[in-house]
């Protein structure tokens, strides 16, 4: 006697699931976003547990806040050769009883294109722009409850470092120093984040002759794939070996000059998305420890079911699928949308793919 056909509802139960956890992304990104505008526009007042930390301790207490593992990738060891230049900075501003200074490079005025010679570069404010301004908001924040002043942060623009390296328009790259603002403006944060943009401070005239005086050092090596990609992104467009050593020499030559330059401006606690020997690394976004006008920032799903901002480039994007999400109703203004990327099916692959 054959027994009734026990029937397994697994596979059905799983493609359900997975069919309405692609239907809430959109309701999922808008409450991702309301959280991050939420935590931005809290301003509570200063905590104190009454205790009183003399003005040494106090600085070695801040540099622990910046070196957090929520605000830098470092580590506590590696972040250890900074804290010497860092204290003795915030010392200097604490002694005039006025806020901290950050000075914070977060790049050209553009976004490299994941595409070369498909996709333009992007000038628009989006994702990155918001968590960026989320970070140094949660850090004010931070350092208000230990000193009441707070911190003031400086956003480094340096385009025109990106006009004599790439030929990109100051009239773009203004603009996106403009929709900037706008956002900084339409979060209330204007009392606390500036822009300081290369185009602003100096004149074009003085760079170009800076840069005639920049000795050319032609690299005596071919360039790496690798190296030729990221010319290649931030141009916009493919390029050959030969482009790619030139653009490189001369990138090396105007950051000299942009270095000379902002120099004159930037003399307390300097910043940027990966350290430097002379800058303390300051992450973009949670979990980030990348240069976001790399590419493009977007929100991915963890194998938990929770939002995560990613960083497309490149060099990943065609491992996504990626959809663009309009959301007038949470999105501040100056921001047109967020693309939210999911790891394409294995068969986009071929049969030699692996599943990682």
């Amino acid at each position: 006697m054959m027994r009734p056909e026990r029937r397994d509802d697994s596979t059905s139960s799983a493609a359900a699931t997975a069919t309405a956890a692609v239907e809430d992304v959109p309701g999922q990104v808008r409450t991702y976003l309301a959280d991050v505008l939420a935590r931005m526009a809290s301003r509570p007042d200063p905590r104190s547990d009454g205790s009183v930390l003399d003005e040494a301790a106090l600085a070695h207490e801040i540099f622990s806040v910046i070196t957090s593992r929520t605000f830098c990738y470092l580590g506590r060891e590696k972040a250890e050769p900074y804290r010497e230049n860092v204290v003795g900075s915030l010392r200097r501003r604490m002694a005039t009883g006025g806020p901290f200074r950050f000075f914070y490079d977060i790049g050209p005025g553009y976004h490299a294109t994941t595409r070369p010679g498909l996709s333009p570069l992007r000038y628009d404010v989006g994702l990155s722009e918001l968590l960026i301004l989320s970070q140094v908001s949660a850090l004010g924040r931070r350092i208000r409850d230990l000193y009441e002043p707070g911190a003031r942060f400086f956003f480094v623009i340096d385009n025109l470092c990106a006009l004599r390296t790439n030929d990109v328009p100051l009239p773009l790259t203004e603009g996106y120093v403009h929709g900037l603002r706008r956002l900084i403006e339409e979060l209330r944060l204007s009392a606390s984040v500036s822009l300081l943009v290369e185009s602003e401070e100096f004149n074009l005239e003085e760079y170009d002759r800076l840069l005639a005086d920049v000795e050319v050092r032609p690299l005596n090596c071919d360039p790496s794939p690798a190296a030729i990609d990221n010319v290649a992104r931030f141009l916009g467009r493919s390029c050959t070996a030969a482009e790619a050593v030139e653009r490189i020499e001369q990138y090396r030559r105007t950051s000299s000059v942009t270095d000379r330059l902002f120099d004159r401006l930037v003399h307390e606690v300097h910043m940027t998305q990966r350290a430097t020997g002379a800058t303390l690394g300051f992450r973009p976004f949670p979990g980030g420890a990348q240069r976001t006008q790399a590419g493009e920032l977007a929100l991915r799903r963890t194998s938990r079911g929770r939002l995560r901002p990613l960083l497309l480039t490149s060099r990943n994007v065609a491992d996504y699928d990626c959809v663009r999400l309009e959301m007038p109703d949470v999105l501040p203004s100056p921001m047109t949308h967020v693309t939210f990327a999911s790891p394409c099916a294995p068969e986009r692959f071929g049969a030699d793919a692996k599943k990682l």
